[in-house]
């Protein structure tokens, strides 16, 4: 079978890699010629832990490629997948203008019967448009050739991609061809997928789903934000109450770990897209825009938090541990640290930064602040004469760091855990400042 992915972003990449580790031929398409240039020199993009060397053997099976031929591509192709970013646009709308060309090059391209699969988080009615604009494509070349249009959203990840669709809680396939279903269905047999863990649906309630998916999460995690924020006042201890309201299977564990506000691709886009969307069908979704509120809110609590313990940051050193919204992710896209880092360099302190991937990045998306930045090698050059410590992502090796190191090159004793990395057992000789827990000097 001869499969087309169109989109080089990491779902098209990750998707790629591991569909071609069975007896399928995998064509990866974009428009980039620099990012077809770095894939087929053995580089990436983007980061994800085990990608490189899963492209690396898929490449070297011959099963995988990557061009901007996506002509060819499509006229040999069986099954189609649509990976490609999703803006949205002043309004915070998700906007088409990247996926409507790509219809129209699959109806302008094809020559015989081919599955489109959208694999991209859309709104509801887009796979009603694509087939729309592949349909025109074929009339004005005055052919007729069977399609489908299926929405598959995507649930994965980062920083677990792999893992995640290789092994995946859920799929979802919304279509109302059920031969459509049956033919993806039989490409994902070569993967782990349980016949339970299908979600048949409609392709407009398969759209929905992720939206609904991925607004609920946020919702869920600036309720948990603000209750740590109550916690602290009312000298209550988060971990705690997080574990307890876990335990009530209504609510179950998952995302209840407080921190300083989400971040990333997917949690403010799409929460801030559904919010339009319903906006356009004639709904107000208060809730949810409380949500997206309250998350900003969280972001600049944390640097009033600091104030309250340093004081005036006019000549501090603060040490920043973690830069990307969350771990194993060179991803900054309104990660935390961003608006901490701004806040503290306002507020006249001196920034000595370390992550194990994020550094990159950083570099210009603050780069308004870099005279007032130092990146670092590692968590003791971070803290290097710091008066402070702030940890915003729980990278692993950040558990592990040696505490009496630390300690030894800091200039002052402060440590603001901003993940609850070391809230059950908070390190020696630090005055510490978990979120949600009573501040403590622990000797």
């Amino acid at each position: 079978m001869n499969i087309c992915i169109i989109g080089l972003g990491i779902l098209g990449i990750t998707y790629g890699s591991v569909l071609s580790d069975s007896d399928v031929n995998i064509s990866c398409i974009d428009t980039d010629e620099e990012t077809i240039d770095m894939l087929n020199e053995g580089e990436l993009p983007v980061y994800e832990p085990g990608l490189k060397a899963l492209v690396s053997t898929s490449v070297s099976t011959g099963r995988l490629c990557f061009s901007s031929n996506i002509r060819n591509a499509i006229k040999k192709s069986e099954i189609i997948f649509i990976t490609c970013e999703v803006p949205t646009d002043d309004r915070d709308f998700p906007d088409l203008r990247f996926m409507k060309p790509i219809a129209q090059s699959i109806g302008s391209h094809m020559e015989s019967y081919v599955t489109v699969v959208i694999k991209s988080t859309v709104p509801p009615g887009t796979c009603q448009i694509i087939q729309q604009t592949i349909k025109k494509a074929l009339d004005d070349r005055e052919v007729e050739i069977p399609f489908d249009v299926i929405s598959n959203p995507d649930f994965a990840r980062k920083g677990s991609m792999i893992k995640d669709c290789l092994v995946p809680d859920m799929v979802v396939i919304g279509s109302d061809s059920l031969e459509a279903v049956e033919r993806l269905k039989r490409l994902y047999d070569t993967l782990h997928v349980r016949e339970e863990n299908y979600v048949i649906t409609d392709p407009q309630s398969a759209e929905m789903i992720k939206y609904g998916v991925n607004a609920f999460l946020a919702t869920k995690l600036s309720f948990i934000n603000e209750l740590a924020l109550l916690c602290e006042n009312a000298n209550a201890n988060i971990i705690d109450v997080s574990n307890g309201m876990g335990r009530d299977e209504r609510i179950g564990p998952g995302f209840l770990e407080a921190g300083p506000g989400y971040g990333g691709s997917d949690l403010p886009k799409d929460s801030k897209a559904l919010v339009e969307i319903a906006r356009a069908y004639g709904e107000d979704f208060m809730v949810l825009k409380g949500a997206i509120l309250a998350n900003e809110k969280q972001k600049n609590k944390m640097v009033e938090k600091i104030k309250r313990v340093l004081g005036n940051l006019e000549g501090k050193t603060i040490g920043i541990l973690g830069l990307s919204y969350k771990p194993e992710t060179t991803d900054m896209r309104e990660a935390p640290s961003i608006n901490i880092i701004k806040g503290l360099v306002t507020g006249g302190a001196k920034i000595r930064i370390y992550c194990p991937e994020g550094s990159q990045e950083a570099k210009w998306r603050l780069h308004n602040e870099k005279d007032e930045i130092t990146y670092c090698h590692d968590v003791y050059d971070a803290a290097e004469k710091a008066d402070a410590l702030v940890l915003i992502t729980s990278w692993r090796e950040f558990k592990g760091m040696d505490h009496e190191r630390v300690l030894s090159v800091m200039k002052d004793r402060f440590f603001f855990d901003f993940r609850n990395l070391f809230g059950e057992d908070p390190p020696k000789g630090f005055v510490y400042s978990g979120l949600g827990i009573p501040e403590k000097e622990i000797k």
